[in-house]
């Protein structure tokens, strides 16, 4: 019998659509006219930029808002998954975070070259919330985040003088 309901927890769990984003690598796009005036505009508001390449592409469940297998199970999971990137040059190196949607697709990939534009961004430690608002107040630690928070903030490297001239230009 134990072994019945175990072959029955796995055929279960490989039907349950999990809410990780699938990872489908798409190349960094140059942005059409109008979407250059919202990229000025990121760029002009952001606290820094890294021109490299993605070397390590990590989840960081931290930050990310955890979902009851109830809501699994009903596709109801609608906060975001954190990811950490790990950004290298020749010169130095970076960590960012980014959030994609439940049930989405994620475009950034190891070994991708861009321009990327961060901005500091509070995040919530969800998963330490929860875990204590069961036992005491309902405060959430959260710390701030280099993030990369719209597709606008990876740009080619073919765009990196450019994006090196407004972002001076801001300051």
């Amino acid at each position: 019998m134990r072994m019945f309901a175990l072959v029955l927890m796995i055929i279960l769990g490989a039907c349950i659509n999990s809410p990780t984003p699938k990872l489908i690598p798409v190349f960094t796009q140059e942005p059409d006219s109008m979407g250059w005036i919202e990229a000025t505009r990121r760029i002009s508001e952001a606290d820094g930029f890294i021109i490299g390449k993605i070397t390590k592409l990590e989840e960081d469940w931290t930050y990310d808002d955890p979902c009851g297998l109830i809501m699994i199970l009903r596709h109801g999971c609608d906060g975001t998954v954190t990811y950490k990137l790990h950004i290298e040059n020749d010169l130095r190196d970076k960590w960012l975070w980014t959030f994609s949607p439940a049930y989405g697709t994620f475009g950034l990939f190891v070994g991708e070259r861009a321009v990327f534009v961060w901005r500091k961004t509070l995040a919530y430690r969800y998963q330490q919330c929860r875990e204590s608002q069961g036992v005491t107040s309902a405060y959430c630690s959260y710390d701030f985040l280099d993030a990369l928070t719209s597709d606008l903030d990876v740009l080619p490297v073919a765009d990196s003088s450019r994006v090196v001239g407004i972002f001076n230009d801001s300051r």
